[in-house]
C-alpha cells in the first residue's frame, strides 16, 4: 500500500525513493563499514565467490535471458555488470552489450570471461551509474538490466536515467527478502557496531517507487541470489570478519561464535541459515507515465 502523506514529511511521489535513500544512508553511516562495492573489489574474494562458478552458472544465465525475452542481435544495457554473469552470455547471442562496472576487480574478471568465451567484446564503462552520463552511452537501448546491482542511494534518479537511454524494457532484479548478508548483519551488526542493523530497501519499496513514479511494472518472485558456500566453519568466520571489518579480538571472536553455532551444513559447504527470495521486476518504457514525478 501507498503510505498517506500525513503519515511522513515526504509527499506521497516521493515517499518511497526517500524511504529508499534513508535506509542505504543508514547503512552507509556505521563507522569503517565503508561501501559494500570496496569487499567485492578484491581479485581473490571474486575468485572464491563468483569467477569459479561462471561456468555454472551460465544455466541460470541463459534461463534469465530466455525469461527477459531478449532477441538475439539487441542492443543491451548491463547496469552493475560484475564479472559479465549476463554480459558475456549476452554477447553469444551476438547482442550489442555496454556494460557499466565501476570495479576494476570486477571489470577484469569480465574481460578474462569475456575471451574465454570468445564472444564479440563488450564495451565496459567504468563507472558508478550516478556518474553516468546519457550522451557516453551511445544510441538508445533495446534493453537495460540492473541485476543485484542497485546498491544506488538516489534510486528515483537512476531509475530516470534507465528510462531516458531505454527504447523498450527495463528489467531489475532485486531482493524482495532480506538477502543472506543480510540476516548475517542483522545477528552480528550489533556485537561489531554497536548499533542495530538497518536492513537493506527491498523490492516491494522499488516496486512501490515504480508505482508513484507512474511506470506500471510487472513483478514476478524467484529465487534470490545464492549464499555464499564456505569449505569450513573457520574459513566462514574468516570471511565475515572481513566483511564486518573486525578490528578486535572481542569483534572476531563473537563471529566465530556465531559461525560455530549457526551456520547451516549443506553438500556445497557451510552458509548463512535462512530463505532469502528475490524479485524481477520489469516493464515497458513507452506503457510509463513519468509525469507524476518529474
Amino acid at each position: 500500500m501507498n503510505a498517506p502523506a500525513a503519515e511522513s514529511e515526504h509527499s506521497p511521489e516521493t515517499y518511497w525513493q526517500e524511504r529508499w535513500k534513508e535506509q542505504r544512508l543508514a547503512r552507509l553511516a556505521v563507522p569503517r563499514t565503508g561501501s559494500p562495492d570496496s569487499f567485492w573489489n578484491n581479485k581473490k574474494r571474486l575468485s572464491d565467490h563468483f569467477i569459479r562458478n561462471l561456468d555454472s552458472g551460465r544455466k541460470d544465465a541463459e534461463e534469465r535471458i530466455a525469461t527477459m525475452g531478449i532477441r538475439d542481435g539487441s542492443r543491451v544495457l548491463d547496469i552493475g555488470a560484475g564479472t559479465g554473469v549476463l554480459s558475456v552470455p549476452l554477447a553469444a547471442h551476438g547482442c550489442d552489450v555496454v556494460a557499466v562496472e565501476p570495479g576494476e576487480a570486477m571489470r577484469d574478471a569480465l574481460v578474462l570471461y569475456e575471451k574465454q568465451q570468445q564472444v564479440r567484446p563488450v564495451t565496459i564503462i567504468p563507472k558508478r551509474w550516478e556518474d553516468v552520463t546519457p550522451e557516453e552511452l551511445g544510441a538508445p537501448f533495446d534493453i537495460v538490466i540492473a541485476s543485484y546491482s542497485l546498491m544506488i542511494t538516489d534510486i528515483g534518479d537512476a531509475i530516470r536515467k534507465m528510462q531516458a537511454v531505454c527504447t523498450g524494457q527495463v528489467h531489475l532484479y532485486w531482493f524482495l527478502t532480506q538477502p543472506y548478508t543480510a540476516i548475517l548483519n542483522t545477528a552480528l551488526w550489533p556485537k561489531v557496531h554497536g548499533a542495530e542493523f538497518p536492513g537493506e530497501p527491498t523490492a516491494d519499496c522499488l516496486w512501490q517507487m515504480l508505482y508513484a513514479m507512474g511506470i506500471p511494472a510487472n513483478l514476478a518472485v524467484e529465487a534470490s541470489c545464492e549464499p555464499a558456500y564456505f569449505p569450513s566453519v573457520d574459513d566462514a568466520a574468516n570471511d565475515f570478519c572481513k566483511r564486518l571489518d573486525c578490528t578486535t579480538p572481542e569483534q572476531e571472536r563473537a563471529v566465530r561464535e556465531y559461525c560455530g553455532t549457526s551456520l547451516a551444513k549443506t553438500e556445497r559447504g557451510y552458509c548463512v541459515a535462512g530463505e532469502a527470495l528475490g524479485a524481477h521486476i520489469w516493464w515497458n518504457v513507452n506503457s510509463s507515465c513519468t509525469s507524476r514525478n518529474r
